[in-house]
């Protein structure tokens, strides 16, 4: 099991928040009961090229998270999460994630607390716009303090 860190925490926080506290795919209202609405990952955390990036982090609840592969074993059913994802985001932003999920980002640890400030304040942003009365899809930043992260995903677009 992986450990969670500060960006972990702060990132899940940001993607729960984005689709303001819905399950992206059941559309289930989560917002007094937090706990049970997860940070779904389209590609495992595990790959730490991807771990924080908006394009691979769904809200999906506990029953959606586990039907659609999140489990603690993985499974799930895969086409049908590709299908979900492409919904959201699009076939090519999912190919761009499956690339970018096979390089390495050796240099993950070194970024821990400014990825978690990162998405700290992407946090505070959203929730202003929620006490002004934005209620629906707030898209999220990527963290783009990583140079070779960022020549890799601009490398990667320019080919597909």
């Amino acid at each position: 099991m992986l450990k969670r860190t500060a960006a972990d925490i702060w990132f899940s926080k940001c993607v729960r928040m984005r689709t303001n506290w819905v399950c992206e795919y059941c559309s289930g209202n989560f917002s007094h009961e937090e706990s049970y609405l997860h940070c779904s990952h389209f590609v495992t955390r595990a790959k730490c090229s991807v771990r924080y990036h908006p394009k691979n982090a769904f809200a999906h609840c506990q029953a959606c998270h586990k039907k659609l592969g999140g489990d603690r074993w993985g499974g799930g059913n895969v086409a049908e999460f590709a299908h979900h994802y492409d919904q959201i985001h699009s076939p090519l932003d999912r190919e761009t994630i499956r690339i970018l999920s096979g390089h390495p980002f050796p240099k993950h640890k070194h970024h821990i607390k400014t990825i978690a400030a990162h998405y700290r304040e992407q946090y505070r942003r959203m929730e202003d716009m929620r006490s002004c009365g934005e209620d629906g899809r707030i898209e999220l930043e990527n963290y783009a303090g990583s140079l070779e992260l960022n020549a890799l995903i601009e490398d990667i677009r320019s080919r597909l």
